[in-house]
């Protein structure tokens, strides 16, 4: 075991200022840190919590007001990659469907069949969906009536 005394305080960060309410992280007896809430109460009420005038000793209201701040920037930040993520996700998934009902519809054995290659370009180009079944259905419409005849 190492001879290096771990600081009982780690990562403090203010929830409510007014409250006087930490978050931190507290050495725990078997040598982990444990998530914790550190409420003093307003000043207003007298309210005392050892825990909090230690932190307060050990790291100082501006030190702890500058800790919320980058912590709160780096939250900030990690939600707008999350959002980026999700969007771009969603937009796969569209492609990917976009993709599939293009495959799907060239396995149509009407669409195989047919000469007509604007339609079929058309089938190809399609932005969405609800194009392609479009032009799907404008295509096998003009086979089997095609075919009728």
């Amino acid at each position: 075991m190492s001879d290096v005394e771990l600081s009982k305080y780690k990562n403090p960060i203010w929830q409510n200022k007014d409250n006087r309410h930490l978050v931190c992280e507290i050495l725990q007896s078997d040598g982990e840190y444990a998530l914790c809430h550190v409420v003093a109460g307003p000043e207003s009420e007298g309210g005392v919590n050892k825990d909090f005038d230690s932190i307060i000793a050990e790291y100082g209201y501006e030190e702890l007001d500058k800790r919320t701040l980058e912590h709160s920037k780096i939250k900030e930040q990690r939600l707008i990659v999350e959002k980026e993520e999700a969007e771009a996700k969603v937009m796969r998934m569209k492609q990917e469907v976009l993709f599939n009902m293009k495959l799907e519809a060239f396995e149509s054995d009407l669409i195989q069949s047919s000469e007509d290659k604007d339609l079929k370009k058309l089938i190809r180009k399609a932005r969405t969906p609800i194009e392609v079944q479009a032009y799907a259905t404008i295509l096998i419409q003009r086979e089997l009536e095609k075919n009728a005849e």
